[in-house]
């Protein structure tokens, strides 16, 4: 129990550095009104708000500023359901991290809302990525 609690503590601290990171980086460039956009197998270049590559800044600044509120929003999440949630559901979340073989994991059931949340995070990924592409 101690090492699934301790495991889940370095998750959400790992959510909220990475989250705040990349939502500091992204409030940065945009408070210094440039971005330098480094493309795999490209030169990089700076993307300035009214200059050169206006939608490319828009695009680079503001993903990595929603992506990163969005860790930090999902680390409170974590943080606020395990609070409000009851000691024995608290401990029975816990035993459910990790205690289910793969093969007995497949076999649950998914609900609605946790299935629309994984299908409008990979439609929004995918549009992320079309803005980003066709930005350069």
């Amino acid at each position: 129990m101690f090492l699934r609690i301790l495991k889940l503590f370095f998750v959400i601290v790992t959510m909220f550095a990475l989250g705040a990171f990349t939502f500091l980086h992204g409030l940065t460039a945009w408070r210094a009104g440039q971005v330098t956009v480094r493309r795999k197998g490209a030169e990089p270049f700076v993307a300035t708000v009214d200059g050169a590559f206006p939608l490319t800044f828009a695009t680079e600044v503001w993903g990595f500023m929603i992506i990163g509120a969005a860790l930090v929003l999902l680390g409170v999440a974590v943080i606020v359901s395990l609070l409000l949630a009851t000691p024995a559901e608290r401990r029975a979340r816990l035993d459910s991290t990790g205690a289910a073989p793969h093969r007995a994991s497949s076999d649950m059931d998914m609900s609605w809302k946790t299935a629309l949340a994984i299908i409008g995070a990979v439609v929004a990924l995918f549009f992320y990525l079309a803005f980003r592409v066709h930005a350069q």
